[in-house]
């Protein structure tokens, strides 16, 4: 997921960032701001009553996507599951995705797409700026 991400937003100077010194930095940076990225091989069953988890969404990520996202900053969550793409500001990934079923994150995120169509991703992301 990180290399498809990175290379579609290749004209936005998108590089990929691990950073163990301070736990949290989101997966992706890019002119426009930050990314996290999770991913779900599939629905879980149930997922339309129970909470949809999401076990490597860590403590320090949901933080720094809510205090930057807080002050200003770009800050996003991109997931995947199946051919369902789902994008969340910063502060609404912290507060629900992995607590709430299917719908919920349909309901609240940003914006999503039934398989990705990258041209419209990278321009939804341009359009989206937080200047």
């Amino acid at each position: 997921m990180r290399q498809s991400v990175v290379k579609a937003l290749r004209e936005l100077d998108a590089i990929s960032v691990e950073n163990k010194v301070y736990p949290g930095t989101p997966d992706v940076n890019y002119i426009g701001g930050w990314m996290e990225l999770k991913w779900l091989r599939r629905w879980p069953k149930n997922c339309d009553e129970s909470p949809v988890k999401i076990d490597h969404f860590t403590p320090q990520q949901r933080v720094w996507l809510k205090r930057r996202w807080r002050r200003g900053g770009a800050a996003w969550l991109l997931l995947q599951v199946r051919t369902d793409w789902l994008i969340f500001d910063g502060e609404t990934a912290a507060l629900i995705v992995g607590r709430v079923p299917r719908g919920k994150l349909f309901e609240l995120c940003r914006q999503s797409w039934s398989g990705m169509d990258w041209r419209d991703f990278k321009s939804w992301l341009k359009s989206r700026a937080r200047n």
